[in-house]
């Protein structure tokens, strides 16, 4: 069966997960070679058969902080661990070009996103750092500022990811019971009653996904609608529990999802659907599902990214 060599540098799939009493750590998707992968939720597996795992990487080989297009130019940023040197921001198409040193150096927890030209990143230091917790990088200008200090509650969280929306820079905690935000416009921070309204989506071959309790679905421009992934009816009933992450993984969308498992811990769940449009229609074939690792129920879930190389 052909599949992701994510044993070389073709695609690696990254997870950052934090468990009980631990500061949050990365683990990379890992398949066995020369295995066959099957669809272990047919066979009803409540634990791995040891071919596909998520398995905990070094510090040494954390991924880049991809922020994306701003303005003209690719952004990304390479966490410092355990490092005094002060973190930078690269760009350009090969990531070639570095930008000024931030005010201070972050490690692997930090988060970054973009609006309006500037780029933020918060996190990834110390809990008792109030000047640049949150700072912000102007690609006009090239200047670094602090932003204001956001209180000792949310520089002491787990922070998942920065949500972008509606003029405004959410912070996503692990805990989720209450969302901060900074606006730039007042240049204050704020808190918000409820999440923002963000769907789980990502995008293959210009097409976009998204995936919830009730299935796949692909969005079809031409009609301006959802549309149901066929071929999956089986998989989605098969499928209990709570969508953790979407990824385009070489192609083919990558679902990870939890659910209960032995005892007191959770099970992490992994597919890969190929998908085939045909005229008006997507199909999906699952090419495999397994338990690809068991963690207490209390873990956190933080965030996930795919290296292409």
């Amino acid at each position: 069966m052909e599949r992701c060599h994510v044993k070389t540098t073709e695609a690696l799939f990254y997870v950052c997960l934090q468990l009980p009493d631990h500061v949050p750590s990365w683990y990379s998707l890992w398949i066995k070679p020369d295995q066959i992968l099957t669809n272990d939720m047919e066979e009803d597996y409540n634990k791995s058969t040891g071919n596909t795992l998520l398995v905990g990487i070094p510090s040494t080989h954390i991924p880049t902080v991809d922020i994306g297009l701003v303005g003209s130019k690719f952004y990304k940023f390479l966490p410092q661990k355990n490092s005094p040197a002060f973190s930078r921001l690269y760009f350009g198409n090969n990531f070639s070009f570095k930008a000024r040193h931030m005010m201070l150096a972050r490690n692997i927890n930090a988060v970054a996103g973009s609006l309006d030209g500037k780029i933020y990143v918060m996190g990834g230091c110390s809990a008792n750092e109030s000047t640049s917790w949150a700072e912000v990088f102007d690609t006009t200008t090239q200047v670094w500022e602090s932003l204001p200090d956001p209180g000792p509650e949310l520089r002491s969280s787990s922070i998942k990811a920065l949500i972008v929306t509606k003029g405004k820079v959410y912070v996503e905690r692990s805990s989720e019971d209450k969302y901060f935000f900074y606006d730039p416009i007042l240049g204050r921070w704020g808190v918000a009653e409820n999440r923002p309204a963000v769907e789980m989506r990502c995008v293959i071959e210009d097409v976009v996904y998204s995936c919830d309790r009730f299935g796949c679905f692909w969005y079809d421009t031409k009609h301006n609608q959802w549309m149901v992934v066929h071929g999956l009816e089986v998989f989605n009933r098969n499928r209990r529990g709570g969508i953790i992450a979407l990824a385009n993984y070489c192609g083919k969308l990558l679902i990870l999802w939890d659910r209960p498992g032995p005892g007191q811990n959770k099970n992490i769940w992994c597919s890969v659907i190929a998908l085939e449009r045909r005229d008006e229609v997507v199909w999906g074939h699952v090419e495999w599902t397994s338990v690809v690792l068991t963690v207490p129920s209390s873990y956190r879930f933080l965030r996930c990214k795919v290296k292409s190389g």
